[in-house]
Parts: structure tokens; C-alpha cells; sequence
């Protein structure tokens, strides 16, 4: 019943989706085994501009409060959730080719017939969860941002750590960051919004901004949304007070 409930909707969706050949190489053993080497595999899509894979972005269990805080839900229980992407899907499917549209750069998207949907599916569902798990994961994402509290630029840099570094590498440098498009944080950012055409005021939410819309709601960019539940308001004031933006 479960890769029904996955399966649901393929036939409205067969004439926007398009089944394609695997880019990544097949992995020997099980259905499973294979998906759990494409859940961290960047090459699963066919273009080379990628570097994230299902793991940059997703846990597969709750995270601990002092690990990574990545801006996706934990997968473990997704298969058997009754929506995705804050209630705005119904399909796990349809899901699937959200992330690899709007954050794996592919201009291809899965059709229920693909081996590689298939694979993650077996994996996804074999990951343990309890019945919490199972639930709709919380993902608030604020249409109209302010500016966060006053933070505390050491507990910044824990978040900054944390949150920001494995994408965009360390602050001032860069050094270390996934992807050479990644601005560079904060120099980069505040010198594509100087002063003059923006007050300190709105540089300041431009930060805010592109944390918590990332790609979407008229934001351009590949970064995804940080909602409310995985970073906190006063988190982001830590964040803007250990990069030292005013």
C-alpha cells in the first residue's frame, strides 16, 4: 500500500514527467542498497553543475540539538507521511522532483516507472521510524520577514558552523565550501547590496530573506528555505552578529 500511496498520481503526472536512463552507475545487491548509494550520490542527476545530493539538505532521523541543522525534514517515516514540503504536496513523487528541480539543477524529472525513484523509495522506506515519525513534518516559512533579535556572535558561530559552512565555506574566505557560486559570507552578499541603494536595515533583512525563502517566493538562487522549526529567529540574530553584519 505503501508504494501505491507512492505511485499515486503517476498517471495525471506521465505527460510532464519524462522517464530517463540512470546517470549513476547501478550498485550490486538490493533495491535498498541501491537507493541508500543514491540518497548521498550528487551525481544521480544528469548535469555536472551539481553538488547535493538527498543528504546535503535531509537527516534520516531527527537531528540531535547540537548536530547539523540542515533546512530538510528527517526522512525516517516519509514514505508513510500523508504530505510533504509543509502540507503543499500530497505526493512523495512529486516531492522528489521539487528537490531535484529547484536544488539538483536537473531538467529531468522522475517518472513512477524509474529505476532510481524506485531504489530511494525501498531505501526511504526501510529507514526505522516510529509512529511520530510518521507524522507531517512542521516547516513554517514566514511570507514577510523581519529583522531578528540582537544575537550573540559566539553562539553564532556555533549555528554559523552548524547551518552555513559546509555550502558556503568559511566566513571571509570561503575556504572549504561546496560550491565555488556559493557567496562568500558577508562580503559577498553586502557588496551585491551597498550601501546607498540599501539602508543598513534592509541589508540586514536581505540576509534574512535569503535564509528564509532560499530559491523560493521571487528569491532566485539554489539555496533552500530555513524554516522557523530548524532555525530559530533569535538563531539567525546569533548568525548576522557572529558575520558581523550590522
Amino acid at each position: 500500500m505503501r508504494w501505491m500511496s507512492f505511485l499515486a498520481g503517476a498517471a495525471l503526472l506521465s505527460g510532464l514527467l519524462c522517464a530517463c536512463e540512470p546517470e549513476t552507475e547501478i550498485v550490486e545487491g538490493s533495491a535498498e542498497d541501491h537507493g541508500k548509494a543514491l540518497f548521498s550520490d550528487p551525481t544521480l542527476t544528469e548535469t555536472s553543475a551539481n553538488a547535493f545530493s538527498c543528504a546535503t539538505c535531509h537527516p534520516t532521523s531527527k537531528p540531535s540539538a547540537d548536530g547539523p541543522i540542515l533546512p530538510g525534514a528527517p526522512l525516517a517515516g516519509v514514505t508513510r507521511r500523508a504530505s510533504y514540503w509543509g502540507g503543499m504536496e500530497l505526493e512523495l513523487l512529486r516531492s522528489m522532483n521539487h528537490c531535484l528541480y529547484y536544488f539538483m539543477l536537473s531538467s529531468k524529472s522522475w517518472s513512477a516507472e524509474d529505476e532510481r525513484a524506485g531504489a530511494l523509495f525501498a531505501y526511504l522506506d526501510a529507514l526505522p521510524a516510529g509512529s511520530a515519525d510518521e507524522e507531517a513534518w512542521p516547516f513554517t516559512v514566514p511570507v514577510q520577514v523581519s529583522a531578528p533579535p540582537p544575537g550573540d556572535a559566539t553562539a553564532g558561530a556555533s549555528v554559523y558552523s552548524r547551518a552555513c559552512k559546509n555550502c558556503h565555506g568559511a566566513v571571509k574566505t570561503g575556504d572549504g565550501r561546496l560550491v565555488a557560486r556559493a557567496p562568500v559570507l558577508p562580503d559577498q552578499t553586502l557588496a551585491e547590496h551597498p550601501l546607498g541603494t540599501y539602508t543598513p536595515e534592509q541589508r540586514r533583512l536581505v540576509f534574512v530573506q535569503k535564509t528564509r525563502h532560499g530559491g523560493f517566493l521571487g528569491y532566485g538562487g539554489q539555496m533552500p528555505p530555513f524554516s522557523l522549526e530548524v532555525l530559530s529567529d533569535e538563531q539567525m540574530g546569533d548568525l548576522l552578529a557572529y558575520m558581523g553584519v550590522p
